[in-house]
């Protein structure tokens, strides 16, 4: 054996030493120990001049496996510059399983960074791969197409979400039979795209189909079935059913408790759920202690850094906007940004979400300016992330509209409220009640303007729809035809005034001999 082959062989074991000695610490879950067993051989190789196979194998494990150290660090950027060296390090070796390992890990990287496009071409691209060399684990397929729907859900493609879960669905069917617990794992998730959509009662039957099959299995997964007892219950909120949704809730909390522990992240996310929902009751003292709960639990679990803390703190943000307690909620909302921005850059939709809660506070305070400005920031997120046909983007043209108007600022309030509309109209259709608020409030701004013909207009377009589908809050109705009353005498219209106002009057007598008769009922 000549020198440099011996050279290569101590080096070899070396390599292989420090490889188990790193893998025994990602086991006890030291991962700075395995980091700095993995930096070491790393830097060995670096001495090497050319090297073999057999080190080039160790080399991708050791860079593969300081992603994966990464990635639960939630470093995401160290993460993706050592997946893309193992990435590198697979043209070299030439194994089609190890370009698919790495696109599925960048992938996921990708996922949690919120690029969504980038993560979708990479999980396409590893289908692909398995689809040409003919994998024989079409459960690894069905895992891609898994993969490729929880992508679509995050883009709001809800349909497509459903397709790929299907496709999922049915190589998982045809292999494994109807009841078997990964069957219940894939109706789980159809639930969740149809909970998206809200479609709750398709929503509501998968999640069923799935509680069926965890029921009927000897091994029960009882941390799957409390993770969907709290879907359900998060149905029951969005319909405004809090006291169903607690049950729930309470129900999932339970399973939680006697399965994992009390100290699990799992339960966190329960009581984060069940403090939304205190928190729609106003009932804010329980929310805010739920939401303690939920932190105290996640910043065990995850140390102080972690976006899931960042979450929470949102949440005892607007618990505290909503207690009108304004400057607590922004001191939430910068913490939670501090940990958004470092885990998750400044172009991520959490990020969003923050500025968008900051602006809705300096809103109430009135200062506009500021609101403005967080708005702003925000819309350039989602501009960035979604097509300009996205129900969130419309939302901030209309607050950013509503501003404009309280400073006067009229054609800036009609040109972003027109922004709004066009949405709407695309996404609902011209005739959906959400286009009443949008209608009236640039109603108010003709009116404001003195061109009452438009405002009149735009008026009579939100009648239209309330009337059309049967809207009961006669105080929206009764609003709508004063103004349009107060147009009329300006324009000296004194008869059609009369008339309106008369409709106004009519609308409020039926509404409270509707109440009264409740009232002697009861």
């Amino acid at each position: 054996m000549s020198n440099k082959q011996s050279k290569q062989s101590t080096i070899n074991q070396d390599l292989k030493l420090l490889y188990r000695k790193a893998l025994s610490s990602q086991t006890k879950n030291d991962d700075e120990q395995a980091l700095s067993y993995y930096t070491q051989a790393l830097s060995l190789i670096q001495t090497i001049g050319e090297t073999t196979e057999d080190i080039d194998h160790l080399q991708y494990l050791f860079l593969r496996n300081v992603c994966e150290i990464y990635m639960r660090k939630y470093n995401l950027n160290l993460a993706t510059v050592f997946v893309n060296k193992a990435l590198q390090m697979t043209d070299k070796l030439q194994q089609q399983i190890k370009i698919v390992e790495c696109l599925e890990r960048r992938g996921e990287i990708r996922r949690l960074q919120a690029d969504y496009d980038g993560s979708l071409l990479d999980y396409k691209k590893s289908l692909e791969i398995k689809l040409k060399i003919g994998e024989d684990d079409q459960l690894d397929i069905s895992t891609s197409y898994y993969n490729i729907a929880n992508i679509y859900y995050h883009q709001g493609k809800y349909d497509d979400a459903i397709s790929m879960h299907k496709k999922s669905f049915k190589i998982q069917s045809s292999i494994l039979g109807d009841d078997h617990p990964l069957m219940a794992d894939t109706y789980h998730n159809m639930g969740i795209a149809y909970q998206a959509q809200k479609k709750c009662d398709d929503a509501i039957s998968m999640f069923e189909k799935s509680l069926k099959i965890h029921f009927s299995t000897s091994d029960k997964n009882y941390s799957r079935i409390a993770s969907i007892y709290n879907n359900i219950g998060s149905i029951y909120q969005v319909r405004e059913m809090n006291d169903e949704a607690i049950s729930y809730f309470n129900k999932s909390l339970k399973i939680y408790l006697s399965a994992v522990g009390d100290i699990h992240p799992d339960i966190a996310y329960t009581y984060n759920n069940m403090g939304n929902t205190y928190s729609d009751q106003g009932q804010y003292d329980n929310a805010i202690s739920m939401f303690e709960k939920s932190l105290k639990i996640k910043l065990s679990a995850f140390g102080d850094s972690h976006p899931a803390i960042a979450n929470t703190y949102c949440s005892i943000a607007k618990v505290y906007s909503q207690q009108g307690k304004h400057d607590d909620a922004i001191s939430m909302y910068n913490k939670s940004l501090k940990i958004y921005l470092s885990a998750l850059g400044d172009n991520h939709p959490n990020t969003a979400t923050v500025y968008s809660g900051m602006a809705s506070i300096y809103q109430a305070q009135d200062k506009y300016d500021d609101a403005i400005s967080m708005y702003n920031k925000s819309l350039k997120i989602y501009l960035s992330l979604h097509d300009n046909n996205d129900p969130t983007i419309a939302a901030i043209y209309y607050k950013i509209g509503s501003i404009y108007a309280h400073q006067d600022k009229y054609d800036d309030a009609i040109s972003m409220l027109d922004k709004s509309l066009k949405i709407q109209s695309s996404l609902f259709g011209d005739g959906d009640s959400i286009l009443t608020d949008t209608y009236s409030k640039i109603g108010i701004i003709y009116q404001s303007q003195g061109k009452y013909d438009d405002a009149i207009s735009y008026y009579q377009r939100a009648i239209n729809i309330l009337v059309d589908a049967d809207i009961q809050d006669h105080s929206v109705l009764t609003t709508i035809y004063d103004n349009i009353a107060i147009c009329y005498d300006n324009q000296n219209r004194h008869d059609d005034a009369t008339q309106m106002r008369q409709r106004s009057n009519t609308i409020r007598f039926l509404y409270l001999l509707r109440e009264n008769a409740g009232n002697l009922a009861v």
